[in-house]
Order: C-alpha cells, then structure tokens, then sequence
C-alpha cells in the first residue's frame, strides 16, 4: 500500500510540475500571497464538491496549455482518471448520489515545491454513498498539487490516501 501511494504521489507531483516550464509567467518566490491564494482554491474545491456544483468544481482544476499535456490526475485506491474532461464526468456521476467533502482546514499544510508548484495536504471526512442510508464517512489524507497557470492558482492532481 505504502509503495503505491509513494508512486501515485510521484506521478501526481510529475504532471504537475510538467507545466511549470511553459507558464508565461513564472514566478521567482512563492509569497504569502500564493500561500492564501492555493488555501483558497482548496476551499472553492471543497465547497464545489460537497454542494455538488460541477461547474465550480470544474473551474478549480488547472487548464492544459497550448501544446502541453493535460495536467490533471486523479489517482484512488480503486481508480484513477487522467486529463480533466474524465475526472469532471467521474464526478457527474458521483454527485448523483451523496458526497461530502470536508477537509480539516485547520491542519491544512501547504509547501511550496518551486514558486508556481505547491503540494497540500489536508485530513479530510469524504461521504459518499448512492442514498443517504448507503453513504459511509470515513477519513482519508487528501494530497493535492496545485499549479500557478495564467488563470491564477489551479489543482493539478488530487490523492486522496485513505487514513483508516
């Protein structure tokens, strides 16, 4: 398991670190400014999630750029979805039933990896079921990158490693 979840971050951190060279307009530190600003996306990301608002969801997930890979994994334990397009049709479906997603803001970590790349990590209660009487809540580490792109900060790939 511990191997899996080492090579799931790895590749996650890869992606999106692939992008990083074709931004045009890379930074030269990452400021306090970034730091609130991934905070931020974290957020809209959560409150997307657990309101089911796919277009929200959608909108803090990084854009490929011209010529460039898509950069958007989503990698669990029983799947994994590459590109943006798949991960916003994994979650129509999944949104269909009951899904929550609430991250301990307070324990949330961000580290800066380059000025326009930073790692989060956030303990996180996800619910998730077809029916309220199905939906089981169970905490999980959620590792994210998020990737500074010409729309501001975005997440690039999103781990959820299951804590319990």
């Amino acid at each position: 398991m511990y191997h899996k979840a080492r090579l799931s971050l790895g590749i996650a951190f890869a992606l999106a670190a692939s992008m990083v060279p074709h931004l045009s307009h890379a930074a030269t530190t990452f400021t306090e400014c970034d730091r609130q600003q991934v905070r931020d996306v974290f957020t809209r990301q959560a409150q997307a999630a657990t309101q089911h608002d796919l277009a929200a969801f959608d909108a803090v997930l990084a854009n490929p750029q011209a010529n460039t890979p898509d950069p958007v994994v989503f990698v669990a334990r029983a799947y994994q979805f590459w590109g943006k397009p798949a991960l916003v049709e994994h979650f129509r479906e999944t949104f269909k039933g009951v899904w929550k997603f609430e991250p301990d803001l307070t324990q949330l970590r961000i580290v800066p990896l380059t000025p326009d790349v930073a790692q989060l990590y956030a303990p996180t209660q996800i619910t998730l079921g077809r029916t309220d009487a199905e939906a089981r809540t169970a905490l999980y580490l959620v590792y994210e990158v998020a990737v500074r792109t010409p729309e501001g900060w975005r997440i690039g790939a999103i781990v959820p490693i299951a804590a319990q």
